[in-house]
């Protein structure tokens, strides 16, 4: 094997301009706990943008960025079990150990010795990874690399937020803010699976067609107040019973007053850092239910998995680039062109 590959190493923090073309870098090694990957795909999460910027805290230069990997397993560690070498593999968002408290109770998700690929470590913008075993799970036959790589991060998060914790069943409305991205358009498709009546709401009035395709009955333009109105017209009143946060802060107050008494807020993902507002007296009162999903654990991703394999849930890719137009990748989401995920293709020896 050689001992270079190519990838896309961010110097600086900044704008998708940072993110030049490919260079030559030595090949990672796997330690006693690591399989190295020859990555076929590696989508591109909304977090790496963020992580480009600079504002995550623990990232530090230079860096290969992506977390959203799958590949092929070309070297196991010394101490690795339940993988070998041509394994198909998708990994989860979260580097874990696997043996700390959290590990060895099933709630990894709370790991306290995370360094994710892509964040505190190298990821896959690159022909090879070295990922902590207990971050894998064999894709199955029949499901392809690129569906394969938005199961362990964002496609996950999604299936946790609409089943999971925000129990979405027949009969429920369900409100989905940010539904032309990623992460909406996939809480649109998997609502609608649940049951729920969708409201998708998007600034992108050009897309609703491909959001009524998800599964969303109703889509949902215009100014906040505009939006509001519109909930309230449809629900005679009352407001959604679940809201499926796909943006954070800025739509936060739109999602808060979607809610009928009673309701729950699934907050799904976030495009900023910045704080949001709550009024603590309006949560009493209406006896609002707020939860947080955080990407799956292994388990998690391995059912999901299964799930694609049946053609239950549909992974939806917009793009496809090479990897050398990472830049371009992450320009397309900030212009928010794309409709759905965008993925890198990784090409190599």
């Amino acid at each position: 094997m050689a001992e270079k590959m190519k990838a896309v190493v961010m110097h600086e923090f900044g704008g998708p301009d940072v993110l030049g073309g490919v260079e030559e870098v030595a090949l990672p090694v796997p330690d006693a706990h690591q399989a190295l990957v020859r990555v076929h795909n590696c989508s591109v999460c909304y977090l790496d943008t963020i992580v480009r910027s600079g504002v995550r805290p623990g990232t530090r230069l230079p860096l290969i960025l992506g977390h959203e990997i799958a590949g092929t397993v070309v070297e196991v560690g010394s101490a690795v079990q339940g993988l070998k070498t041509g394994d198909r593999v998708a990994s989860t968002y979260r580097g874990v150990c696997g043996h700390c408290w959290y590990c060895r109770h099933e709630q990894s998700v709370f790991c306290r010795n995370l360094r994710s690929a892509g964040v505190e470590v190298d990821g896959g913008y690159a022909q090879y990874v070295t990922l902590n075993d207990s971050s894998l799970a064999v894709i199955p036959d029949g499901v392809a690399d690129e569906d394969a790589t938005i199961a362990g991060c964002v496609l996950g998060a999604v299936y946790k937020g609409v089943v999971k914790k925000g129990a979405v069943q027949p009969g429920d409305t369900v409100f989905v803010t940010g539904a032309s991205g990623g992460a909406g358009l996939h809480a649109v498709q998997l609502a609608a699976l649940a049951g729920g009546r969708v409201f998708a709401a998007t600034t992108s009035a050009d897309k609703a067609d491909a959001i009524r395709a998800q599964g969303a009955h109703e889509v949902l333009t215009g100014s906040k107040e505009e939006v509001i109105d519109q909930v309230k017209s449809l629900t005679d009143g009352r407001g959604v019973t679940v809201v499926l946060e796909c943006v954070g802060q800025p739509t936060t107050s739109l999602s808060l007053r979607s809610l009928a008494p009673g309701g729950r807020l699934v907050y799904i993902g976030a495009v900023g850092v910045e704080q949001a507002r709550f009024s603590v007296p309006r949560m009493l009162y209406q006896e609002t239910e707020i939860v947080g999903v955080a990407s799956p654990n292994v388990g998690e991703l391995a059912e999901l998995l299964g799930l694609i394999q049946e053609g239950r849930v549909k992974p939806v890719i917009s793009d496809r680039l090479p990897l050398e137009r990472a830049g371009e990748a992450h320009q397309m989401l900030k212009d928010r062109s794309n409709l759905g995920r965008v993925t890198l293709q990784v090409e190599g020896p």
